[in-house]
């Protein structure tokens, strides 16, 4: 009688829990990625209030995304010109990262039977360079708004930037450093980290350095008079940069170029007055969701994972490409970097599988421990992409009085820096979200088992229904990404003719629109200029740049 109530009991259970995980479906369940997106937007039209409104209602609250919240008010503070503001949201970023190489036995739990999105963010290797890179900035822009603490305010710009060159160092040594070195913490994981045993990321695509950071780092140690400590970081920065930096980023020559004339000018112990300008120029490429179908193939003893399409054309040929990607030819250098350009107007979408032979051994593993089973009626994974963007700059010119001075050349790609960083955790993603789905399945089964329901049931079948719908719902690949970072970053370095006064940056898009950026000037000492240039928009309804000048005299 008390298993007749049992069963009862646990029917009405799983009816409430479909009729609430069926709601979630209809409703959505991770709204915090189109609400960041929303929040760039906004910023690229100048409504700043807006924009931080959103990121308050997505983050502000949550445990799991109080990283994001600070990254993206950090950003936003910078915007505004609120430069402190913006280093407090940062230096508690910092903090987060920091933090969050002890990560809770409970966490992982948690994740292992939800979903990568209801995991603490703890962001990505890049985003800590990137953090110093925009407080150092700060602190520059500070010291130009007070000659009380000027000296003091250049001293904190180069205490983050030598920070930076001590993570710099450390990331040097690491191998493998984007790829997830976690260890597997049951048989279930174990089966399917044996089929993903190797990253997918080579040799060429890792981030082994930073040459922008070192560069800048040289320009900020030489405009403060420090020469020696200017010449070291350049010729870091040559080294990165004729090394594999410019190729891994397609920066052309320039970059490195210029990082050697300004190591020659040190070398020569000659120190002369230039004006810098750091253009941050568009937004880094967006995160989506991207699902799988996963079955076994008994007779071939193998997994089979297929690939569903969904979304606009150019969203489903970007699925299919990365696909492709995912299980490519490591070595297909040129391969990646053409998927980085979004020029998918050759390729057919066709039905395209990826089978995982397990093998013998392998296959009767997966048998023991009720994988196969789970998997009969095939299951959902999801994993992330970037939908890659064309690049829409013709070219960025610098006119001084009215006269073209020079042209800003790229020093740094966030965009492809981005996609490496996704493709280097492709792999370690789709095992790790295998291994989550599975083991919730096999979890689901065996409780069947363990209250006498009868496999042919309607119960039994009204629970895997039950735990299908809830799968689908925790399946959501976790696609959180600090957005309002830059697409790339260019860099001019010029002398100032005599009497310039005014300042004018033009950025020509490939559509032939000109987007013109005043940068007033007050004095003719050496500068450092800062300004970020959205290229979302057609009419700003304000200025879209942010110019932090610095006197040096």
């Amino acid at each position: 009688m008390q298993g007749m109530r049992f069963q009862i009991d646990l029917y009405n259970f799983m009816i409430n829990l479909f009729i609430f995980t069926g709601c979630l479906m209809l409703s959505g369940c991770n709204l915090t990625p189109k609400a960041n997106k929303q929040a760039i937007e906004y910023a690229e039209q100048g409504d700043f209030i807006s924009a931080q409104q959103r990121i308050d209602d997505a983050y502000k609250n949550s445990s799991s995304d109080e990283l994001l919240y600070y990254l993206e008010s950090g950003m936003l503070a910078h915007l505004q010109h609120h430069y402190e503001l913006s280093n407090q949201h940062l230096s508690h970023a910092k903090e987060i990262i920091e933090a969050a190489y002890t990560v809770s036995i409970s966490d992982q739990l948690f994740s292992a039977f939800t979903g990568a999105s209801y995991k603490k963010y703890t962001g990505r290797a890049f985003h800590k360079p990137m953090i110093h890179t925009l407080m150092a900035l700060n602190y520059v822009s500070l010291a130009n708004a007070s000659k009380v603490n000027r000296v003091a305010m250049y001293d904190s710009a180069l205490t983050e930037m030598r920070q930076l060159d001590l993570y710099l160092s450390q990331l040097q040594q690491q191998t493998g450093g984007y790829v997830n070195q976690q260890k597997a913490g049951n048989d279930i994981e174990q089966i399917f980290k044996a089929i993903f045993n190797q990253p997918f990321i080579s040799g060429e695509l890792e981030y082994k350095d930073d040459a922008f950071a070192q560069y800048l780092s040289g320009v900020l140690y030489e405009q403060q008079g420090e020469l020696d400590s200017a010449r070291i970081q350049y010729e870091r920065a040559v080294s990165a940069y004729k090394n594999g930096f410019s190729k891994q980023y397609k920066l052309g020559q320039y970059a490195g170029q210029q990082a050697q004339q300004d190591l020659n000018r040190m070398v020569a112990d000659k120190e002369e007055n230039y004006f810098t300008l750091v253009q941050s120029l568009g937004v880094s490429p967006q995160r989506k969701e991207f699902n799988l179908y996963l079955r076994p193939d008994e007779e071939a003893q193998a997994l089979v994972i297929t690939p569903i399409y969904w979304g606009t054309k150019e969203e489903r040929q970007a699925q299919f490409a990365w696909f492709n990607l995912m299980f490519a030819d490591t070595s297909l250098f040129d391969l990646i970097q053409n998927y980085a350009t979004g020029d998918f107007s050759d390729v057919v979408l066709g039905t395209v599988t990826k089978r995982l032979p397990l093998g013998d051994k392998l296959w009767q593993k997966a048998v023991d421990e009720g994988v196969i089973d789970a998997l009969k009626y095939g299951s959902r994974i999801s994993v992330t992409y970037l939908q890659p963007h064309k690049n829409d700059i013709q070219h960025v010119a610098l006119f001084a009085n009215g006269q073209k001075l020079t042209e800003l050349h790229p020093f740094y790609s966030v965009n492809l820096l981005t996609l490496y960083d996704a493709l280097g955790n492709s792999n370690m993603e789709i095992y790790t979200a295998i291994s989550r789905e599975v083991l919730k399945a096999v979890t689901a089964s065996k409780a069947i088992k363990q209250v006498g329901i009868q496999q042919n049931s309607l119960l039994a079948g009204l629970a895997q229904l039950t735990s299908s719908v809830t799968n689908a719902i925790t399946a959501a690949a976790d696609t959180r990404q600090w957005q309002s970072l830059p697409g790339e970053i260019r860099v001019a370095r010029v002398k100032l003719p005599e009497n310039t006064t005014h300042l004018q940056l033009q950025t020509q898009l490939r559509t032939g629109r000109v987007i013109k950026q005043d940068i007033p000037l007050t004095q003719t000492a050496p500068l450092l200029s800062h300004i970020r240039t959205f290229t979302g928009v057609a009419e700003p309804e304000k200025q879209n740049y942010l110019s932090s000048l610095t006197n040096m005299d």
